[in-house]
Parts: structure tokens; sequence; C-alpha cells
């Protein structure tokens, strides 16, 4: 019997849908058959990122690559992308995983996906270390203030400052690295940075040598779950690392990298109620 013109050509198209389906592996399979997982990872950011004296790639998040490498039994390619860089590294391909403590804001989900919570952050305030005129946050009113640039932290700092009844004198300087962040509060060009707390105090006992300190918690400010990002398409990819993240918070292994790396014990990474790990 012959099939109408119109059914003759679904049928082709459902035809060519299936063998194109059929013939896209997915990234998960290619990485293991490569040899080789790119991860994308922020190494101006201490202590989830940096370089060592012989300009090594070291820190938390690159730990996370190399024990995600190792799980999948390739070799760790660590690929550095400055916080501007995370998403577009990872839509461009030329990271196959961003692990790079981001937070899992649902803006940034409209374009990757994340894996369940791998890290936990909160902020605070950091000022020169003989500021003495900002011991708050109401203390920022009227102050230069330097944010990262693309970070969750900068959005909820932003949409705070538009719902309080400040002075038009307070001015926001948005920064693309964090190095670029702390040299302008070394310098004197803002009077305080907000970020995450664990960097600040990496920073200050580091590189910092002793030039700033923490003023304050940003008690309103956002507690960032953070989780890996990966592309949408890769699905398979996604579930991998999310049982992978499982299994490393379930062995002790995020919180041997938190002692390490952040001097702390890891927190409880479920949210309430949720049951999970």
């Amino acid at each position: 019997m012959k099939l109408p013109n119109y059914m003759t050509g679904l049928v082709a198209a459902v035809g060519l849908s299936v063998c194109a389906h059929a013939a896209q592996a997915d990234l998960l399979d290619d990485i293991v058959a490569d040899g080789e997982l790119r991860c994308g990872v922020m190494l101006d950011a201490p202590p989830v990122g940096l370089r060592n004296a012989n300009n090594e790639p070291i820190g938390f998040d690159v730990a996370v690559c190399m024990d995600m490498a190792e799980a999948l039994g390739v070799k760790a390619n660590v690929i550095e992308t400055p916080s501007p860089d995370r998403i577009p590294a990872l839509l461009s391909k030329r990271v196959d995983i961003s692990i790079s403590s981001a937070g899992n804001s649902l803006e940034r989900a409209k374009s990757i996906s994340f894996s369940i919570p791998y890290q936990i952050w909160d902020q605070s305030i950091a000022v020169a270390a003989d500021s003495t005129d900002i011991a708050s946050f109401d203390d920022l009113e009227g102050k230069k203030i330097g944010m990262l640039r693309g970070t969750t932290g900068e959005a909820a700092f932003l949409k705070q400052l538009e719902e309080l009844d400040w002075s038009g004198d307070t001015e926001i300087i948005s920064y693309g690295s964090n190095a670029e962040q702390f040299l302008a509060l070394s310098q004197g060009k803002v009077d305080a940075i907000i970020e995450g707390t664990a960097i600040i105090a990496e920073f200050a006992r580091g590189p910092g040598d002793g030039r700033i300190r923490i003023a304050s918690r940003w008690e309103t400010g956002p507690i960032d779950y953070t989780g890996l990002m990966v592309r949408r398409e890769d699905v398979g990819l996604l579930n991998w690392t999310n049982l992978f993240v499982w299994h490393q918070i379930k062995n002790g292994r995020i919180d041997e990298l938190y002692r390490e790396w952040f001097g702390v014990p890891a927190p409880d990474m479920s949210l309430p109620g949720s049951g999970a790990y």
C-alpha cells in the first residue's frame, strides 16, 4: 500500500531522528574513549583553585577534578577558566565539565545543568587591615565595594541594594577575577569587597600577607549551594557526576578536602527535609 506524501515524509523524518539519536554517543563515553577529562577550574581563587611554586594547578576544585578523572580511569586536564568564563567555556565545549565553585542559581540553570551540591559557601565583607569605618553591612553605605563579576553574590548584592534606602554615593565595581578584586582592595581603589569567606580567609593569610581582614559576615547574603556544571544535553555525564559527588560525600572525601583546603569540617550537604545523603 502506498503511503500518502505527508506520511512518507513523516516516516522518513522519524527514521532520520532515530538514526541520529543512535549515532550520538554521550559525552561520558567520549571521555572514557579519549582517556581525558577536561575540567574548567578557576585558578585565581585560592583555596579552591591556584598555582603552586612550580606553576602547577592545586586547590579544592583541582583535587575534585583529579578524583573524578581517577574514578573514570582517565587523565585529568585542568583548564583555567576565570569566573566570567566558566559557563562560556562549557558551552563552547572547551571543557567537558566546570568544577569552579559555582552557585546553583536558577538563572544559570537556564543554560547549563548542575550536579548535586559538593560545597556550601557563605559570604563575608573584607577591608584593609587598618580600616576602622566598616564593621557591618550597613557601614557599606556610601562606600566603593568590589564584587566578582557574574557571581551569585554580585547578583544578590545588587538586588539588595535596590531595596535599601541608601545614598546614591554607594558604588559597585565589578572585577573579572579574585586577584583583581583583592588587588583593588590592597591598593585602596575600593573600601571593601564581598566574597566567599573561605576565599577571603585564604587570601588574608597567604598573598594578602596580613593587609586585609574580615570585617563582618554578610548575614543577609546568599548561602551558595555549589554544584559541578555540565551542558544540558550531556545527561549521561550528569547522572554519573551526581553519583560521583554522592560517593565523595558518603566516603568522607569531601570532608577530607574541606579540612585540607578550608581548615574546617565539611558542612551538611543535604537540604533540610530532603532526606539526601
